[in-house]
């Protein structure tokens, strides 16, 4: 079948790892994607519940497409070495790809994956608990995709994993689950896998809270 690309392929890995002030950059590869797909993104904890993600998604010969969004997390005990957190998310992508089925040749329409612009979007959330150095999560995704010439197509993913600490701000993660597309022309459900890393780092000096005051008490 004919379909327009995803805008992201792999998942993020467990939810609440990066804070106000922190940079993280990571990469992460999926199925679907034929061998496979995904990339890189940097993201900016522009609060302790707020970031910003940039990246690209790539698919040999299939598709490139770049990617900008927000993440939403809610974890107000990740100081403990015990705690859940979730996250939702939502973005924005365009790039060029796409897959077009000819069952008759020639092809009426001749164009390659790169001759074709693609936009789309996408919007999610992912649960988990912390486990000191390592994490289980599971995620969920929504994604609309049109490119030119295809059908526009609607992409789902549902998928659980772990994710361990392998240094101070390390982390990497893998996953699996299942991945649907649907479109006019049909649909279908794959077995879905992801694995990725994860660095972050302090890039603004977080601010240390006061300490609390003592009552003022006189003495004679």
């Amino acid at each position: 079948m004919s379909y327009g690309p995803p805008v992201r392929s792999p998942g993020y890995g467990a939810p609440g790892r990066i804070r106000q002030g922190q940079l993280e950059l990571g990469g992460a590869v999926a199925h679907p994607g034929n061998p496979g797909s995904g990339g890189p993104f940097i993201g900016y904890g522009v609060r302790d519940w707020a970031s910003v993600e940039v990246g690209a998604d790539f698919s040999f010969r299939q598709w490139a497409l770049g990617y900008l969004g927000g993440r939403f997390t809610y974890a107000p005990n990740r100081d403990r070495k015990l705690h859940g957190a979730l996250d939702g998310e939502l973005g924005v992508g365009g790039g060029a790809g796409g897959h077009f089925y000819c069952p008759q040749q020639p092809c009426a329409d001749a164009r390659g994956w790169s001759e074709r612009a693609a936009l789309g979007g996408y919007v999610g959330g992912g649960a988990g608990y912390h486990f000191s150095f390592f994490a289980l999560y599971a995620r969920g995704r929504l994604q609309a995709t049109a490119a030119e010439g295809l059908p526009s197509t609607l992409f789902g993913s549902l998928h659980g994993g772990m994710q361990f600490r392998i240094a101070r701000h390390v982390d990497i993660f893998a996953s699996g689950g299942v991945f649907g597309l649907h479109n006019r022309e049909g649909g279908e459900v794959n077995p879905y896998w992801d694995v990725g890393l994860s660095v972050y780092f302090d890039v603004v000096r977080r601010k240390q809270q006061p300490a609390a005051r003592l009552p003022f008490r006189m003495s004679f």
